[in-house]
């Protein structure tokens, strides 16, 4: 099992502040891997100067080829066992939250949010929830190939940008480690996402102009990188 700690902008926390409550909380890990079945824990700390009650939800989820995630319902073959759904974190401490799951599909993913608010709000004050996610991808035991995949790289519609295409053949799920360029004038440079079965991821680059042998390379979690032209 695996913790990825620099999702978003490279944090190695989901950090979240709220000003105007005097209230901050985090999540860590904020993403976690695991293969065949998981049995993992996470962080949520209230560092606040009130109690906070907790509540969790668990959720499937799909992600389109541009990378943006919409919540659904929880896959009929997934079986997620929580400690705790309910609990009341006190000022300036953490609560562990424990977990299993298992799948009878090869591969899996989902993600328990966490919704927190004040354990007790005065009186005519508004009530505002927060909600912080821990996202689980479960991996298939075969790993992902060079022959599963095809990678080409397009200008876009905007002058100075490329369009890298991704596509998953298999039925395998698996990561992108990192994306580079080389021959662009800017650096080209784009960090890890995951890659779903039989599905295309597209990642927008800024590269501005290309030169004569232009080039971007795709490192992949599974040990191997593919390396295409523009086109």
């Amino acid at each position: 099992m695996r913790y990825r700690l620099n999702r978003l902008a490279a944090a190695s926390l989901v950090w979240v502040l709220f000003v105007v409550t005097g209230v901050a909380q985090t999540v860590s890990p904020p993403v976690a891997e695991y293969r065949n079945k998981a049995n993992g824990m996470f962080e949520l700390r209230n560092d606040g100067d009130t109690p906070l009650a907790a509540i969790l939800e668990i959720h499937g989820f799909l992600v389109d080829e541009h990378g943006q995630l919409v919540y659904q319902a929880l896959d009929h073959s997934l079986k997620v066992e929580l400690g705790a759904n309910s609990f009341v974190i006190p000022p300036h401490q953490s609560h562990y939250v424990f977990y299993k799951a298992s799948s009878t599909s090869p591969q899996a993913w989902f993600a328990i949010l966490s919704t927190l608010t004040k354990a007790a709000s005065a009186p005519g004050q508004m009530r505002i929830n927060f909600v912080l996610p821990h996202v689980v991808y479960i991996y298939q035991k075969q790993k992902l190939k060079k022959e599963d995949v095809s990678v080409r790289v397009t200008p876009d519609k905007n002058p100075g940008h490329y369009t890298l295409e991704i596509e998953n053949h298999s039925g395998k799920l698996s990561r992108v480690e990192s994306v580079t360029g080389e021959g662009f004038e800017k650096t080209v440079e784009s960090g890890g996402f995951p890659i779903f079965p039989e599905k295309k991821r597209q990642v927008v680059l800024d590269g501005g102009t290309p030169g004569a042998n232009a080039k971007v390379k795709v490192s992949f979690e599974d040990g191997f990188s593919v390396q295409v032209p523009l086109s």
